[in-house]
């Protein structure tokens, strides 16, 4: 199920490469973009501006009912009514309020109202005592609903060394 749901995310990028090339590359933060692209990159720091300083029902605002997020153990969750239930469950399983920073987001055009953002995360965790989270790379999908941009699909990959340094 993972490898489909992989190559069903990775077709949907490449398939899409094509039609949002004329919409343009992609943008780090917000400085030389589009109002559009501008848009994007101010969904996405009040989102995740939200979680950080602890105002979650102001992040979950920026969700569709139907989000999905595959999280960094690889599970899959659809729904915000899931998520929440995830990450409240997540939030009693820490032994304290986790630490998240973010930062580098960059944006993409897929549609006039699809967006693609990438961003680097670094996250402070501790369960049961043991140190988890760190370094990460963030992606999500948003769509334009209502003139504003939703979160419709969002990931954290932790990143890890690679043999040779790389």
């Amino acid at each position: 199920m993972k490898n489909f749901l992989f190559c069903a995310i990775t077709l949907f990028t490449i398939a899409t490469t094509a039609y949002a090339q004329p919409l343009g590359g992609i943008w780090i933060g917000s400085r030389d973009a589009s109002a559009t692209a501008k848009a994007v990159h101010a969904a996405v720091e009040q989102i995740y501006g939200a979680f950080i300083s602890g105002e979650y029902e102001k992040g979950w605002a920026g969700y569709t009912e139907e989000a999905t997020e595959i999280d960094p153990g690889g599970n899959m969750t659809i729904g915000k009514k899931a998520l929440r239930e995830g990450w409240d469950g997540f939030m009693k399983m820490a032994d304290e309020t986790p630490k998240f920073k973010y930062s580098n987001v960059q944006v993409r055009l897929l549609t006039s109202d699809v967006a693609l953002a990438v961003w680097d995360s670094e996250a402070d965790i501790k369960i049961k005592g043991q140190q988890v989270g760190g370094k990460a790379k963030g992606m999500a999908v948003l769509h334009k609903i209502g003139g504003q941009w939703k979160m419709e699909f969002d990931q954290i990959t932790p990143m890890m060394p690679m043999p040779g340094g790389n």
